[in-house]
């Protein structure tokens, strides 16, 4: 699905249009995600894609503990 919006250039706050793009699709997807109109695991997808696009590896666990451990101590390191 294609939607056009246009958005006259003095609305957009000094940010690009490619900004402003991604953050409304953004917020559309966790609108979506708030009412139950798009899954966690179509959220999780769309981040891990997101990450891809940017570089960003992202880390995975072999088992609930190894999970358990590292969330302990970010528990730790966080006010």
């Amino acid at each position: 699905m294609n939607l056009v919006i246009n958005i006259p250039e003095k609305y957009l706050f000094n940010q690009s249009s490619e900004t402003l793009k991604f953050l409304l699709k953004l917020n559309t997807a966790i609108d979506m995600y708030r009412n139950g109109l798009l899954s966690s695991s179509a959220a999780a997808y769309e981040f891990l894609y997101e990450c891809k696009k940017r570089g960003i590896e992202c880390q995975t666990y072999e088992n609930i503990e190894e999970l358990d451990a590292e969330v302990a101590m970010l528990a730790k390191e966080l006010p």
